[in-house]
């Protein structure tokens, strides 16, 4: 990555790239000496092929530039476009950016923080929305945790996809 001290005042700005191309744009970007951030996450459970690294945002890169140098970030190789509300790119807080990297590992990689077992979490979708159980493991098949909750007056074992629950 292009150093970036981060006392540049020059804004961040969010550009879509093609489907797995984000890396061939981050070079591309970098080559013309722009700063970019592609964000990294440990995929969990590891896929059965490939890397068990990734974009934390597949599609998407994070870049410092001028307003005009729109144009040539736009006539970039593997770069769709730059991410617009209301006809206007969208800029990015340089806070979101520091947080980013405050989660970084010194491999650059974010480290998500699983819940432990036994942590109280709420579901917040399907047919148990807004039920309040315990975590009881995290299973490897396909993002899916195993909670426990009280119905019937026991304490009753159910799977669901990991992302249906958040801590209380």
């Amino acid at each position: 990555m292009v150093s970036d001290n981060g006392t540049d005042e020059t804004p961040w700005w969010v550009v879509q790239t093609h489907r797995h191309k984000e890396r061939a744009a981050q070079v591309q970007l970098e080559r013309e000496g722009l700063a970019t951030y592609l964000p990294l996450l440990r995929q969990w459970p590891r896929p059965a092929v490939g890397s068990d690294v990734g974009p934390m945002f597949p599609c998407y890169l994070l870049v410092r530039a001028a307003p005009e140098l729109f144009h040539h970030i736009g006539r970039t190789p593997g770069v769709h476009g730059l991410v617009s509300f209301g006809g206007e790119p969208a800029p990015l807080a340089a806070s979101v950016v520091a947080l980013l990297r405050a989660r970084e590992g010194c491999d650059g990689i974010v480290a998500p923080t699983p819940l432990p077992p036994g942590a109280e979490v709420e579901i917040t979708q399907g047919p148990l929305q807004g039920v309040v159980a315990v975590l009881e493991q995290r299973l490897t098949a396909r993002q899916r945790v195993r909670v426990l909750l009280d119905l019937l007056q026991r304490r009753t074992r159910v799977e669901m996809p990991e992302q249906w629950v958040r801590p209380t």
